[in-house]
């Protein structure tokens, strides 16, 4: 099940590669980011996992901060 949600927003992750540019991080890296994120976001919004567009943007905007942060940090 998880792994299906993660393909649900895997092409946000990969959107944010392109567009973001963290030092030394590798395609997994993003991945593995990426579903950390989203298993934060599952396990704190209740009902998320059923509305796939509710997920989507919550995704979007809470991987983006993330990426962000780390941006920051560098």
């Amino acid at each position: 099940m998880f792994k299906e949600l993660y393909e649900e927003v895997q092409g946000i992750v990969y959107k944010c590669r392109n567009e973001y540019h963290l030092h030394l991080w590798e395609l997994s890296d993003w991945d593995q980011e990426g579903m950390i994120c989203l298993h934060e976001l599952i396990s704190r919004e209740e009902g998320i996992v059923e509305d796939i567009p509710r997920l989507r943007k919550y995704f979007k905007t809470k991987f983006r901060n993330r990426i962000l942060d780390y941006i920051r940090k560098q």
